[in-house]
């Protein structure tokens, strides 16, 4: 289960700029507690995992590597797992929304998702 959880997160850091229709899902957790930290910690997961610091080829992985080790909850691994297909805006609006949903003013990750690919 851990390997499938794995693999779903670093497809969801390789999946920036492309657009998608998809509705919204609802909910999937309330908005206090662990899962609230959990959510604070995927928007500030390029940060806190270092992958900002480390080698561009490395940095899905080392993203990956720590959302496995720190989230928490089953709810934000569920929701990590809803946002999955979803790419560019599509994702980072859900992203924002949940972020805003649980009582953050922002999530870095959701605007890194929303900037141009720098090739």
């Amino acid at each position: 289960m851990k390997s499938v959880c794995l693999l779903l997160l670093i497809s969801l850091g390789c999946q920036r700029r492309e657009s998608s229709s998809e509705a919204a899902p609802t909910p999937v957790a309330p908005t206090a507690g662990e899962y609230a930290q959990d959510i604070a910690a995927l928007c500030d997961c390029v940060s806190r995992s270092g992958a900002d610091k480390g080698e561009e080829d490395a940095r899905a992985l080392t993203i990956a590597n720590w959302l496995s080790a720190n989230l928490k909850t089953p709810e934000s691994r569920k929701f990590l797992v809803e946002i999955q297909p979803l790419v560019g805006d599509a994702k980072a609006n859900r992203l924002d929304a949940e972020a805003k949903r649980v009582g953050l003013s922002g999530c870095a990750l959701a605007a890194e998702w929303r900037a141009p690919a720098v090739n």
